[in-house]
């Protein structure tokens, strides 16, 4: 419980401008385009959305608005700058007038950017980084098609740079939220078993980290804390039951967008600062990365948090037991989610997706510093290189 004087304190939100949840609710793509007076709508996804019909809802939504319907499926996984300059370059020359974001975070993140880009003639390089986008967008309206990222929540894109040797790239600003985010559980319906478990975890790494920052307030608290027992009671029976246990499905959406709205407004942590070597040395796709190094990051601040981590034991589904100390019941935190990770089927140790040396954790404790030191420094318990060095150890 939060103690009186840090229910006083002050904070602000950020948030999208509206946000629409629940099963159908692509649906609003119709009004939403009506208020906005928008003629044109350029699609920005990737081709697995279109060719699974998954997009189908959206396209009839904007039609029967009335709207010229324009799709650009050219995103890829972990996608790239060049990406989001070719998605605005297509909303340039066909003059649309709203971009509408479909499918995973990498499509989020693109739509965003485009919408941005192809409102000011700046170059991409120069609105890297934080509060470096000279103004708003293109109307833009968010659909994630995965329970996990909470990307459409956010206000900002990560991209790899093919000219700085595929390192990641981050754009932090306001005018990145969209003007319209629609949570539609039914858009997942056909998402895989491997994508849903690897979103799900990206999104209880969310809730987690949200939970323990340095940053955190009362109102970030909240869902997190929802966020977690949603996800922990739900990510199973949504990788292996997905396509048929609505239940469970509309939770981890449920669950994904109140761990983004979290996350916008506390940060983030360790975990999040050290997925950058795995994801730009090893390929390693982002959900993956927070899987695999969650459980390990939660054990080096349990000490740090014990009261915290007691408590994501039990929204997590554990009991303490008569006699059990605090801390050794906030440690059981960290075996749940190892055993999460096992039951659906993602590697509990780096050395499955990578063969990696001492060497290379010392080189990953240098990136990991250089290019996300903002979330280390939010991160419960301090860390220093050798700090991150060993973590990665303890993970191989």
């Amino acid at each position: 419980m939060q103690s009186i004087d840090s229910l006083s304190e002050t904070y602000s939100i950020r948030s999208p401008d509206v946000v629409h949840v629940g099963p159908g609710t692509t649906a609003k793509l119709k009004a939403f385009a009506a208020e906005r007076s928008a003629e044109s709508a350029l699609v920005i996804t990737d081709e697995g959305v279109v060719d699974a019909g998954v997009a189908d809802s959206a396209f009839d939504a904007l039609e029967a608005a009335g709207l010229e319907v324009v799709i650009y499926d050219g995103v890829e996984p972990e996608p790239k700058l060049q990406m989001a300059e070719m998605a605005a370059e297509r909303l340039h020359k066909g003059d649309h007038d709203l971009v509408v974001g479909l499918g995973g975070g990498s499509s989020l993140d693109t739509a965003k950017l485009a919408s941005v880009l192809a409102e000011h003639d700046r170059p991409v390089r120069e609105m890297l980084g934080m509060g470096n986008v000279p103004g708003e967008g293109r109307e833009l309206a968010l659909l994630p098609t995965t329970a996990g990222t909470g990307s459409e929540m956010t206000h900002i894109g990560v991209f790899k740079d093919t000219e700085d040797d595929g390192a990641k790239k981050v754009v932090y600003s306001p005018h990145l939220f969209a003007d319209a985010a629609i949570i539609d559980p039914n858009l997942t319906k056909s998402l895989p078993p491997a994508v849903a478990a690897a979103t799900g975890m990206d999104a209880l790494t969310h809730a987690i980290e949200a939970y323990v920052t340095t940053i955190r307030t009362p109102y970030t608290d909240v869902l997190a804390r929802e966020a977690i027992e949603l996800i922990g009671a739900n990510l199973r029976p949504a990788v292996h039951q997905g396509a048929v246990n609505d239940d469970a499905r509309h939770a981890m959406s449920l669950g994904a967008t109140l761990a983004g709205q979290a996350f916008v407004n506390s940060g983030l942590g360790a975990v999040h600062a050290l997925t950058y070597p795995l994801g730009m040395e090893c390929d390693l796709g982002h959900g993956q990365a927070n899987a695999v190094l969650l459980p390990y990051v939660m054990e080096y601040n349990v000490a740090t948090e014990p009261e915290r981590f007691a408590e994501i034991a039990r929204l997590l589904g554990e009991q303490s037991v008569p006699g059990e100390s605090m801390i050794d019941f906030a440690y059981r935190s960290v075996d749940v989610v190892l055993e999460l990770n096992k039951d659906i089927n993602i590697p509990t140790e780096i050395r499955e997706f990578a063969d990696l040396s001492h060497e290379d954790f010392e080189r990953f404790a240098e990136m990991a510093m250089e290019y996300s030191e903002h979330n280390v420094e939010r991160n419960p318990r301090t860390m220093d290189r050798e700090d991150i060095s060993d973590i990665f150890e303890q993970a191989y």
